[in-house]
């Protein structure tokens, strides 16, 4: 009865001040909403189960070495199968988007080549037709595929006699065998299966295409066990071609996880970890908001709830009467929350599937699932704990003798003005931190969207492909089919330049008459195969030629360089006809420079001006690579672009590999972009958030302090203390709590960069860091003197006689 008599009181006093209840429920909204979604989201892409059975014991394998997660290749897959005994299933499959033809057009659909084997791993069967068998993957084996069920309404509408229907597929008619059910895009976004052939077994160590690769460990074997059974079957087999086939020296080992975070790398708990990180310290942020704003209407009935005290009420009495306001504000903005959330979740659901063509991966679905809402309840449960909870129990477990003695009418006590002084600096603390790491990250985004290229993309289509080492092991085979895929883009009326280059990384170079000290000390330049024009792209001759037909195997090797390169190294000279030597493929070759380059963003001038590194071009017809990424510039207005790379590739080899659809250049680039404008959004939102509650708490906290101490103004004032050395003193005070705050922030932040700074290898600035500490702690400081100014002021303003008088 008692209990309920206090949440009828609580109510009351909350409809009394709708304003103190909107504001508090608005910070408590904000706080909450924030963590929960951010949670939800990223916990759906890193932790989501798979949406198939036994999801738990599938694992993705990858093959550990040089400090990074890697595939497998089919050689080493082929000669460890029947040794390891630690796998009841082990398999391997390869993604690749599939040519769906349609008349004269068609499509390009995520799919998979598989083994037998891989639907049954899957625990899936076909609601129609059956799965892909042995027969399926031999060498000659008839064409098949199984579709998902979205291909079979949307390109066949359906259709009962589906099993007896054949699709073009990569340029190949292909029987369909059957249909997965709804929803099914396992391993990832496969809407198509095909089989992968035993062929690709057969090719040597050296040649061996990667692929991906699942297990499912044996009954009462550890994961543990399996990994290094697996990675020492791997290395053994990787060690005995190193010195045949002249390859890196690494020791491999393997490792098993789930598929969520397979596609990650394995950096999907780290991403996880930091950005919850960061909204749970926005949730800390609101939720001592909250609580300093139900702190002071508590403080304010301190001496009331010390008399109830002293007239015999226990301290659960107290704390029930106390914390009620807490209970109802913090669970009423718990169900707000977990409302906004939901809809939030069901537009980002949409936005997705818009945005990414499939939607993502197939376990990707946002709603309110049963974690959303346990973790929307447990963070309820936290914000009552910490903004109504703690604060009544403190007042309720006060020294009743020392709160009815402490201050004078109208005075704050010594006890409550402690409790003020941390809770603003804690609140300065977390808002600095925040706004720090936040503005860090901004720069980030701001850099990336605004990042000159030194390229042209207009109107530019990409294809990424490689040509089958299998079918073509020699260079000069390679090099032939690529030349004729080539020429028949070339022959398209709309086409008016074709170029490809594959980018070789950073290759060490050595120049001429120059002495280094080791060979660390030689620069690293990033280095790119070329055939043809590199002003399709946008990348213009400045001096000397492109490569030609000449520039060929037997030639004199050649080279193009960038501006930046020859200002750099042959400062007021012409460089044409300047030697080097550059390291490709472990071979230092000694090039000649034949032609000259505008600069161009490279993955060593991500964040940096064109010409702060440099670029070396090589001739892809002297350096042969089966990989080739496929530029080709087209008229304006060109309808169906895309189908003039795969009629060219029909028509030169239907075997070529895509390793990507074909698509704008620029698509790739405007995606980052957009999601670097939305990441840099996101954080300006965030930081603007904390920045507001931060404003809101601060001044709350200084306005009931300041209120407290009215009646010490009135005296100040009526013994002759000037309005300005009152102010003066409150601004003082609060100084020390916004110095004490921000210098802890700034000596968390030094850390984190320097972290920052050495994991990225120095890219940054250092005067960056000097330059957002030194803005955000201004910017702050301003802010929380405002925040104080202000109250200080409306309280000094009030005639001493009714300071006096003040209660």
């Amino acid at each position: 009865m008692s209990m309920l008599i206090d949440i009828k009181y609580a109510f009351r006093l909350l409809f009394k001040a709708p304003k103190f209840t909107a504001m508090t429920l608005g910070v408590l909204i904000g706080g909450l909403s924030i963590s929960l979604f951010t949670f939800s989201f990223l916990y759906t892409m890193v932790y989501k189960p798979l949406p198939i059975p036994e999801a738990e014991t599938a694992k993705a394998i990858t093959v550990e070495f040089d400090g990074n997660y890697n595939l497998i290749t089919g050689y080493e897959y082929n000669n460890v199968k029947e040794s390891v005994t630690s796998f009841a299933e082990f398999g391997v499959y390869d993604n690749r988007n599939i040519r769906l033809s349609v008349e004269q057009s068609g499509k390009d659909i995520s799919g998979s080549y598989v083994q037998n084997g891989f639907f049954e791993f899957s625990r899936t069967e076909p609601i129609l037709g059956r799965t892909i068998q042995t027969q399926d993957n031999k060498i000659g084996a008839s064409p098949v595929a199984l579709i998902s069920y979205e291909i079979w309404q949307s390109e066949l509408n359906g259709d009962e006699g589906v099993l007896s229907k054949s699709l073009m597929l990569n340029g190949v008619i292909t029987d369909v065998i059957g249909v997965m059910p709804k929803g099914y895009l396992f391993p990832n976004t496969s809407q198509i299966w095909l089989p992968l052939s035993d062929s690709v077994f057969n090719a040597t160590a050296e040649q061996s295409e990667n692929y991906f690769a699942y297990g499912r460990v044996n009954a009462g074997t550890t994961i543990e066990q399996a990994e290094l059974e697996l990675g020492q079957a791997i290395n053994q087999v990787y060690q005995q071609n190193v010195a045949l086939y002249n390859m890196p020296e690494f020791e491999k080992g393997a490792k098993l996880m789930s598929f969520q975070a397979a596609q990650t790398n394995g950096q999907g708990s780290i991403v996880f970890v930091f950005l919850n990180a960061i909204s749970w310290l926005i949730l800390l942020l609101a939720c001592i908001n909250v609580g300093n704003l139900l702190l002071a209407r508590t403080i304010e009935r301190q001496k009331e709830t010390a008399i109830r005290a002293a007239l015999g009420a226990t301290s659960s009495r107290l704390v029930s009467q106390l914390m009620w306001e807490g209970v109802i504000i913090s669970t009423v903005g718990g169900i707000l929350s977990l409302l906004l959330v939901g809809a939030a979740l069901d537009y980002t659901e949409i936005a997705f599937h818009s945005w990414i063509p499939g939607g993502g991966s197939f376990w990707w679905h946002w709603s309110m699932d049963l974690q959303t809402l346990l973790m929307g309840i447990a963070f309820t449960v936290v914000t009552i704990l910490l903004s109504a909870f703690l604060p009544a129990w403190r007042s309720a477990n006060q020294d009743i003798n020392t709160t009815l003695r402490d201050g004078t009418r109208g005075a704050q006590s010594k006890k409550a003005g402690r409790i003020s002084r941390i809770l603003v600096t804690s609140q300065v603390f977390l808002v600095a931190t925040l706004m720090l790491i936040g503005s860090v990250s901004a720069y980030i985004s701001h850099k990336l969207i605004n990042l000159e290229m030194g390229d042209d993309y207009s109107y530019v289509m990409s294809a990424r492909m490689s040509i089958p080492e299998n079918k073509y092991p020699e260079p000069m085979q390679q090099l032939a089919l690529f030349q004729s895929l080539k020429e028949n883009i070339e022959q398209h009326p709309q086409v008016v330049g074709v170029v490809a280059n594959d980018w070789r990384r950073q290759s060490t170079v050595t120049l001429e008459g120059k002495d280094y000290a080791s060979e660390e000390s030689k620069p690293k330049i990033d280095t790119i195969t070329v055939i043809g024009d590199t002003k399709t792209v946008g990348i213009d001759l400045v001096a000397g030629r492109q490569f030609t037909h000449l520039d060929k195997l037997g030639h004199r090797k050649t080279a193009m360089i960038s501006q930046s390169m020859a200002k750099r190294y042959w400062p007021g000279e012409s460089a044409l006809e300047k030697s080097f030597q550059v390291k490709i493929d472990d071979k230092n070759e000694k090039v000649f420079i034949v032609g000259v380059v505008t600069d161009r963003l490279n993955a060593s001038t991500m964040f940096a001006r064109l010409d702060s590194a440099d670029e070396v071009y090589v001739s892809g017809l002297q350096f042969i690579n089966s990989f080739q990424i496929v530029y080709y510039r087209t008229l304006p207005n060109t309808q169906n672009a895309e189908e003039i790379f795969y009629q060219a590739m029909f028509d030169t080899d239907r075997s070529i590999e895509m390793t990507y659809s074909v698509q704008l250049a620029s698509k790739n680039r405007n995606m980052m972009r957009d999601s670097m404008g939305l990441m840099s959004n996101v954080t300006f939102g965030t930081g603007f958030f904390a920045l507001l509650l931060a404003m809101v708490g601060i001044y709350g906290l200084t306005a009931n302090s300041v209120a407290q101490r009215t009646h010490e103004v009135g005296i100040r004032r009526a013994v002759g203390a000037s309005d300005k050395n009152i102010t003066q003193m409150f601004l003082k005070q609060g100084a020390r709590q916004l110095v004490i705050g921000l210098g802890l922030a700034v000596v968390l932040f030094a850390l984190i960069s320097f972290g920052f700074h050495k994991f990225t290898e120095e890219i940054f600035p250092v005067y960056l860091y000097f330059g957002i500490a030194i803005t955000v702690v201004s910017v702050l400081s301003v802010i929380v003197m405002l925040a104080i100014f202000a109250p200080t002021k409306r309280a000094v303003k009030m005639e001493p006689s009714i300071a006096l008088r003040y209660e």
